[in-house]
């Protein structure tokens, strides 16, 4: 992977996962895991993560002993917390315990997204095809305006 990167004129080295988590301000994991594949305590302030992989029931790949220290979205949570990465933690969503913000209200401004520059914040995306439509959609307009 490093050398296909490396092809492309981007910079890229491997590095262990421990290493790698701590280094980062963006951890994204895309893998049909079912158990997490970083400890919680590698995650340092500021860290944006996002979880696209677990998008069926059992998949698992972020520790759960991260969310109460981060702020929550998803896309919809309703299948969040069904399919996605807060399944694991449905008893405390639905009680309250951990709030979760909808990434739609995010971006019609109806909550706020990063409060603070050392917030952790996680984003589930289990998936919606709406979105993957309407960025397919905003992505072919960007590309014809560019003629």
């Amino acid at each position: 992977l490093v050398d296909q990167i490396g092809e492309r004129g981007l910079e890229a080295r491997a590095a262990l996962p421990e290493e790698a988590v701590r280094a980062a301000d963006i951890v994204v994991t895309a893998t049909p895991s079912r158990e997490p594949l970083f400890d919680a305590a590698w995650v340092g302030p500021g860290t944006h993560v996002v979880s696209i992989g677990s998008d069926a029931p059992g998949k698992h790949e972020l520790p759960s002993e991260l969310f109460p220290r981060a702020r929550l979205f998803c896309d919809l949570l309703s299948q969040s917390v069904q399919i996605g990465e807060f399944q694991y933690l449905r008893d405390q969503i639905n009680a309250g315990v951990l709030p979760v913000t909808p990434i739609g209200d995010v971006i019609e401004k109806r909550a706020p997204g990063r409060r603070f520059d050392n917030e952790i914040t996680v984003f589930d995306s289990s998936g919606i095809s709406l979105q993957d439509l309407y960025m397919a959609d905003a992505l072919i307009r960007a590309k014809a305006s560019h003629r």
